[in-house]
């Protein structure tokens, strides 16, 4: 069980590696398949697939021959959390999802809409009313990339303001935060 060798540190090297990769491949199939793409989202599953019946014969015949080892399982175990860890950062790279969030405002002197602007946001205001009294409502269209962003810049103003967002499919026209030109 705590036997070590090169030869144990080689197989636990290559299950590391391999399951990183199988689990970095799910993780970006998932995505993809979340989205929409089938035809992609079936190429990467193929290739996932063969990853993993590899990684499962090779574990097991690894096993057979040298018994278990718990080197294995903490490279195996470290492997695939670095590949979620990859996987999701990967995502958030290539993610070029569209979101309208809804911000709700009690705070009517401050112009959270020119500060919003003046960052480079398009805002469109609206006034509501709620349980307790009119409130400000502001949408923004922006990417999930600069979501963070638009968080910080709200919670800095009104740090109890509510924030909801929601993916768009279809988009035309309007001011979208950092493109350079309108979407036509």
């Amino acid at each position: 069980m705590f036997n070590f060798n090169i030869d144990i540190l080689i197989w636990a090297l290559i299950i590391f590696f391999a399951i990183m990769v199988q689990v970095l491949v799910g993780t970006v199939r998932l995505i993809v398949m979340v989205k929409g793409k089938k035809i992609l989202s079936i190429i990467i599953g193929f290739f996932e697939s063969a990853v993993s019946i590899t990684i499962t014969i090779t574990v097991v015949s690894n096993v057979i021959k040298a018994g278990m080892n718990i080197f294995i399982i903490l490279f195996y175990s470290t492997g695939f959390a670095l590949g979620l860890l990859l996987g999701m950062l990967i995502s958030r790279k290539i993610s070029k999802d569209m979101l309208s969030i809804n911000i709700i405002t009690r705070i009517a002197e401050v112009k959270m809409e020119d500060v919003l602007r003046e960052n480079g946001f398009g805002v469109t205001g609206f006034t509501g009313s709620g349980r307790d009294g009119e409130l400000k409502i502001l949408n923004v269209i922006c990417t999930k990339n600069n979501l963070y962003k638009l968080k910080n810049i709200v919670d800095k103003i009104d740090s109890k303001a509510m924030l909801a967002s929601h993916t768009l499919e279809d988009l035309s026209g309007g001011f979208i935060y950092n493109l350079r030109n309108r979407i036509q």
